[in-house]
């Protein structure tokens, strides 16, 4: 990893466009325990290996936080879901097939079998708590493809802070702590994902977003035969 050595790289949305293999350039440094910053639909994010102890620790000291790690993990597949997750609903499956890929956050317990010190980070209850999302398009879902492994990511800001749209604030405030950035300039605000959290019987929809709740909740009480389902404001 060559955090604080040297400037963040940049690449452009030009550059991406005539030369896709960058994106293999970013792969590349994630599997050396590096930070690669990225846009997503709403806002930059950066990411980091799960399963490296070092780039989980490096995200949080690059956004100054001095407490939980961000617990919101990117997989390629659902297939991966049981590597990251542990003791996860049943009705899991019915929300998977229906919104996966795609903005919907399923919040679980984690996989007691990741990096010890990763599971002391991420979390911030206990028992601890992750979201874990398959995208459906974009950066994001270029990018874990082309990994094939969980990523850890979190939005691009200083802790206690907004901009995480803004371009110029990114590189500002990342230069020296983020190994590469996809830069295709300011990001407006958009709907963030759809949160469903599953360690609560019955399982709650706790945000509303991309995805209406009208939709999420028809699938909760189709796969639990008319079982009651309750949203955050019951």
């Amino acid at each position: 990893m060559v955090c604080g050595l040297v400037p963040m790289r940049i690449i452009t949305q030009e550059q991406l466009d005539n030369d896709t293999s960058l994106y293999d350039d970013a792969v590349e440094i994630i599997r050396n325990d590096g930070l690669v910053c990225f846009p997503g639909h709403r806002q930059y994010s950066i990411a980091a290996s799960l399963m490296s102890t070092d780039a989980v620790v490096a995200l949080v000291q690059s956004k100054r936080r001095s407490g939980k790690a961000p617990s919101l993990i990117l997989i390629p597949n659902e297939s991966q879901l049981s590597s990251v997750a542990q003791d996860v609903a049943e009705v899991a499956s019915a929300l998977i097939q229906a919104f996966w890929p795609g903005p919907l956050t399923l919040v679980v317990h984690p996989n007691a079998s990741l990096p010890s010190k990763v599971l002391k980070l991420i979390g911030e209850k206990k028992p601890a708590r992750i979201g874990v999302r398959v995208p459906g398009h974009g950066f994001q879902q270029e990018l874990v493809m082309r990994f094939g492994g969980p990523l850890l990511i979190s939005s691009a800001n200083l802790s206690q802070k907004v901009g995480a749209g803004s371009a110029s604030n990114v590189r500002k405030n990342f230069n020296h702590t983020v190994d590469l950035m996809f830069d295709v300039g300011d990001i407006p605000e958009k709907a963030p994902s759809t949160i469903v959290d599953l360690t609560r019987e019955p399982p709650t929809l706790i945000r509303e977003g991309k995805i209406p709740a009208s939709q999420v909740m028809d699938v909760l009480q189709s796969a639990t035969h008319g079982g009651e389902t309750k949203s955050e404001d019951d």
